[in-house]
């Protein structure tokens, strides 16, 4: 087969939850059977076995078939009473819900040969129909038939099958660990899931506590995936626009540029004045937008940083006997009086 089939078959089953047939067994146990009517043919040894119909209830039980529930005969026993005491239960198996009320036939068939046959009338020895009501349990119900050709002695159960629970063995609980399911079942039938996983089908692993629930995912437990545009260890992170260099993000691909910051990229100073400060020597600075400055230098400081300083005084700016200041860059004079 192909991947294709049977991807689709797996596919199938996680969609379509498991879907079986109820499935339990009714047991009948014979603890004694007496009959006047002889059982022993001359020459050969008395022995006898039991056929067990089961059918829907009826007002007035048939003892003619079918057996619209099931029938099933006993193995062939000696007519003996501790040989039949200690005969196996018959079991009708059913593939339905148990309906709790049905109709009973109990037939005792003289055994002439090895082989089990009801073909032949002047082989039966005795019949009880009966309508009985019996819920689903492990508990035998006991009973007894008093009749003008025998007197039967017996018990009766219903049980589930494994995997099977509830009145009518309609639930159906099978312990997995597998793609399909991680739990076990409790005495009623309920799923328990295993730890790490939830769901009703126990198929959703437990991811790691405080993932995110938008943003994250597992495939085990324990686990945090960040789905596309989220990152982190609990996936609450958004992934900024390939290249944001001094921005933030609120969803997945964004670029909010920070304070001062500017351009697609958030890679543009607007305050270079403030995060850099080139300006030296005392000189104030103007912001010019898209990372350029100014600088306006004090006197006696010249360049693009006014970082070069000046000597005003060597051109002798000052006349009539000034004095040149160039800290200050001012001409002193004094007056002599007569």
């Amino acid at each position: 087969m192909s991947s294709g089939p049977l991807l689709l078959l797996g596919l199938m089953m996680v969609l379509c939850p498991e879907r079986v047939s109820p499935a339990g067994v009714f047991e009948l146990k014979v603890h004694s059977f007496s009959s006047p009517r002889s059982v022993c043919v001359a020459g050969r040894p008395c022995r006898l076995f039991f056929r067990v119909c089961l059918k829907h209830a009826q007002p007035v039980v048939s003892p003619d078939p079918p057996c619209t529930f099931g029938a099933a005969l006993s193995d062939i026993l000696p007519a003996e009473p501790g040989a039949i005491a200690g005969s196996s239960p018959v079991r009708v198996p059913f593939h339905f819900k148990w309906p709790g009320t049905f109709s009973l036939i109990i037939e005792s068939w003289s055994a002439h040969s090895a082989e089990l046959s009801t073909e032949n009338p002047e082989n039966l020895i005795s019949r009880l129909a009966t309508r009985r009501r019996l819920s689903v349990g492990e508990d035998w119900s006991q009973d007894v038939h008093l009749g003008q050709q025998s007197e039967l002695r017996y018990s009766y159960h219903v049980t589930c099958d494994e995997h099977y629970y509830g009145d009518s063995c309609s639930d159906y609980c099978r312990p997995r660990d597998d793609t399909f399911g991680h739990y076990t079942c409790d005495p009623e039938g309920n799923r328990l899931c295993l730890s790490g996983w939830k769901g009703e089908y126990c198929s959703e692993p437990i991811c790691l506590p405080g993932c995110s629930e938008s943003h994250g995912f597992c495939e085990r437990p324990g686990e945090c995936k960040c789905r596309i545009g989220w990152q982190g260890r609990l996936c609450d992170e958004c992934v900024r626009y390939p290249g944001c260099l001094h921005g933030s993000c609120s969803q997945p691909w964004q670029c909010t540029c920070q304070e001062g910051w500017g351009g697609l990229f958030c890679n543009q100073d607007l305050n270079y004045c403030t995060n850099h400060r080139p300006c030296q020597n005392g000189a104030s600075c103007t912001n010019s937008g898209q990372g350029s400055y100014s600088c306006t230098c004090r006197p006696g400081y010249t360049g693009s940083n006014c970082e070069i300083e000046t000597n005003e005084c060597a051109s002798n700016p000052c006349k009539n006997g000034g004095s040149c200041n160039v800290s200050v860059y001012s001409c002193m004079y004094v007056f002599m009086y007569k």
